[in-house]
């Protein structure tokens, strides 16, 4: 993978179920006795939980933007606990410190999160993700993009897998995009997330390779990949896109 790629990472992450979304009840009180119960609206998530998964040691989340605004930022805050409801993991003791920052997520948009669980992942019975630092995106900033993605092949071997993909763009340059692959198991569900951020896609089509470095099972499929432009750059650095693209 060339130098330009930041964090071509593999991502196995693992579930959620609730989001967030607590639903709440109240009940109102007055000088004359006790009025009905009125259920409250239930709070809306940032993002909908859709599938997690273990492969590895690496736990691997899923979330839907279900909202009809561009998530422009937000730091996702995964913890993970066993059948007995005791911690197993927290994303905010990543000693990475890469765990889970999401970024320019569209309406309707997927996004995969991850975190290292190691020897207990086979344990974890619920996993939650809260947010924080939560910045949306105002209308007219979100604008629709040309680009599309497909998968090709998945190649592996016992150090880990690569997923093999196509991306096209009819822009005449994509500065920066974040392409992720979700990988099924043998079994059909979901497993791992694969993710990459790739620059400067010119106009057309272009082959890129995402490594995941944890082995997988045997039958282990791409169900689907997923790419968005993004604006946000981590390390400040200026673009510039005049040469070859750095995409792949």
């Amino acid at each position: 993978m060339r130098a330009g790629v930041i964090a071509a990472l593999l991502l196995t992450v693992v579930g959620l179920l609730g989001s967030g979304c607590d639903r709440a009840s109240t009940k109102l009180t007055g000088s004359g006795g006790d009025e009905p119960v009125a259920d409250a609206a239930p709070a809306r998530p940032i993002l909908v939980t859709q599938e997690w998964g273990v492969v590895d040691g690496m736990l691997s989340v899923v979330v839907r933007n279900t909202t009809d605004r561009t998530l422009r930022s937000a730091a996702g805050v995964i913890t993970a606990r066993d059948r007995n409801d005791v911690l197993i993991v927290s994303s905010l003791e990543a000693q990475d410190g890469v765990c889970c920052s999401v970024v320019d997520l569209p309406p309707g948009q997927e996004f995969g999160l991850y975190v290292d669980v190691g020897d207990a992942a086979e344990e974890i019975s619920r996993v939650d993700v809260a947010y924080r630092d939560v910045a949306w995106a105002s209308a007219d900033e979100s604008q629709p993009s040309t680009l599309e993605v497909r998968p090709v092949q998945l190649d592996g071997n016992g150090r880990g897998a690569v997923v093999v993909a196509k991306v096209h763009t009819d822009e005449p340059m994509v500065a920066q995009a974040s392409v992720q692959a979700f990988l099924d198991g043998p079994d059909g569900t979901f497993l791992a997330v694969v993710a990459g951020r790739w620059y400067c896609f010119s106009q057309g089509t272009h082959e890129i390779r995402m490594q995941l470095l944890h082995p997988v099972p045997a039958g282990t499929t791409v169900d689907r990949v997923v790419i968005h432009p993004v604006a946000d750059d981590p390390d400040g650095t200026a673009l510039n896109c005049a040469g070859p693209a750095e995409a792949g």
